[in-house]
């Protein structure tokens, strides 16, 4: 489930008390898709379902109450939303340099990822060989 769905989702149920059938007719999503990420958010704490007393016939009524995690999780999803991606074109175009270069290694049949392994041990051996010839 992704940010943006359980940031909709706390929208919504910290606006007003309501319960899943509000939640999912505010959202007019399906309501598989809503109770399949309400429980997700019940599981990683940022949502409770507390049962209404009284609700007359059948079911009970749940409300979705926002807690104390779901509070700081939607804060800091907004102070994010209100701070877009800065990237200058020299950046994007550098981006692009490196994943045609990857292409072009992947296309010669070297792993790229390997590569990076072998530089790294490189760097390892020569930083290891510096020390040990200061400390002489």
């Amino acid at each position: 489930m992704s940010l943006d769905q359980r940031a909709r989702v706390l929208e919504v149920v910290v606006s007003a008390s309501c319960g899943v059938r509000d939640v999912i007719r505010r959202l007019r999503w399906k309501a598989s898709r809503v109770v399949g990420l309400l429980e997700w958010m019940c599981d990683e704490g940022l949502v409770e379902l507390c049962v209404v007393s009284g609700s007359g016939r059948g079911r009970p009524k749940k409300n979705i109450v926002c807690t104390r995690l779901g509070f700081e999780f939607l804060e800091a999803y907004r102070r994010l939303k209100a701070k877009p991606l800065r990237a200058r074109k020299a950046d994007l175009e550098r981006a692009v340099r490196d994943a045609l270069y990857v292409e072009r290694l992947e296309a010669a049949g070297h792993s790229p990822f390997r590569l990076l392994l072998e530089l790294n041990e490189v760097v390892h051996n020569i930083s290891e060989s510096s020390e040990s010839s200061a400390a002489v």
